[in-house]
């Protein structure tokens, strides 16, 4: 595994498989397969070249057992999307997370649910600081 990784580098399709594997820690290809919803539904040989893509990229490592490849996520999920969020908010908002606070509640992107969570997040930081 290289030593920095580019964790934005996801497409849409490997993070429904590394989200497979973190959840189920490890799997192979044809359990990957048909774990995927409909809309997300690949051939099996798609889904191997998926999963070698990833291994490649560093995000999984692959063992084989028998005549079956099994595949581990390496890169824990807290990296992989911190690393995505950050580059995110580098692209769309200048660094800004703030900024990026901002719009979700200027634009009534967060439920009231999602507002009380933030509400007490920010509490916790004013008492324990």
């Amino acid at each position: 595994m290289s030593s920095k990784l580019n964790l934005d580098a996801l497409s849409q399709f490997e993070w429904l498989i590394m989200n497979h594997l973190w959840e189920n820690e490890k799997a192979s290809a044809r359990e990957v397969m048909e774990a995927m919803p409909g809309e997300a539904q690949r051939a099996y040989t798609t889904i191997q070249t998926y999963l070698e893509r990833l291994v490649d990229k560093g995000y999984l490592t692959k063992e084989k057992i028998g005549m079956v490849n099994f595949y581990t996520a390496q890169v824990p999920r807290e990296s992989a999307v911190d690393g995505a969020t950050s580059t995110f908010i580098d692209r769309v908002f200048q660094g800004s997370g703030s900024s990026l606070a901002a719009y979700l509640l200027k634009n009534n992107k967060l439920s009231n649910d999602d507002r009380k969570q933030i509400q007490d997040i920010l509490k916790q930081g004013e008492d324990n600081g």
